[in-house]
């Protein structure tokens, strides 16, 4: 329903339009104006007529939501004082927080490419891939492909096997240590939360969240080696006091 003159080419549609070119159904659209999502539209005798910001409005609620925000949240964004300003802001904040924290990617070889990898690493150790299956360190894919989901932990698997340790037992490890960590990260990932602005990323702007998590980023790898360290220098230190025969037979009673 475009309206033109000389001067200027004013943009305007009724709902059935808007709902077509935006993808998003009359009954959502009704629904975000009752929510205050959606600027009012202007009237045209008894018919609402929207324009293209409310087309822009649907887009930016489309994106924010399939990013995970719920309603609530981006009816906050959007109603602010200056909306571009603040949505811009909480994309750069997702945008740092997304950003993979590790290098270490999943990746995809051929079963030539894994089998020269793993008797390289430990030769004269035959049935060592269906170990690493086995142990969830790869997953093969079609005829002659693996998927490795982290090069760095089988690249740890197979130093350990060569040192004698097997990889049923670095697997356990692996995992035992994941569970410690996850509560441990929960636990500091909400402590960092209930600091943001007071103590963490003062401001909690884009910007100081980047520099913040840019600054945490080795300071955390580094304590975390530190502690782990320490930890197992205690560890050693009892074992070496109490006796392997001791640690034994506590291990058998639990």
């Amino acid at each position: 329903m475009g309206v033109s003159t000389d001067e200027a080419v004013e943009e305007t549609y009724g709902l059935a339009e808007l709902a077509q070119m935006s993808g998003v159904s009359e009954r959502t659209i009704r629904y975000y104006q009752g929510e205050h999502l959606l600027p009012r539209p202007a009237k045209r005798g008894r018919d609402a007529v929207y324009g293209p910001e409310h087309r822009e409005r649907l887009k930016l609620v489309s994106d924010l939501r399939d990013r995970g925000l719920n309603l609530q949240t981006i009816r906050e964004l959007v109603t602010s004082g200056e909306p571009t300003e603040a949505v811009r802001t909480w994309l750069g904040i997702d945008a740092t927080l997304r950003a993979p924290w590790s290098s270490d990617m999943p990746r995809t070889m051929s079963h030539e490419e894994l089998n020269e990898k793993v008797t390289t690493a430990v030769p004269g150790r035959p049935g060592l891939i269906g170990e690493l299956a086995a142990a969830g360190y790869t997953t093969r894919q079609g005829r002659d492909e693996w998927t490795v989901s982290s090069p760095a932990l089988l690249d740890a698997a197979l130093r350990l096997q060569a040192a004698g340790i097997d990889v049923d037992v670095s697997a356990q490890m692996r995992d035992l240590l994941r569970r410690r960590l996850a509560k441990a990260v929960d636990d500091t990932v909400e402590l960092l939360v209930k600091r943001a602005g007071t103590g963490f990323a003062d401001g909690a702007t884009a910007e100081e969240v980047a520099v913040a998590l840019e600054a945490l980023r080795p300071a955390a790898a580094d304590t975390v080696n530190v502690l782990l360290g320490h930890e197992v220098d205690r560890a050693l230190a009892h074992l070496a006091e109490t006796g392997v025969h001791a640690t034994r037979r506590s291990s058998r009673r639990r």
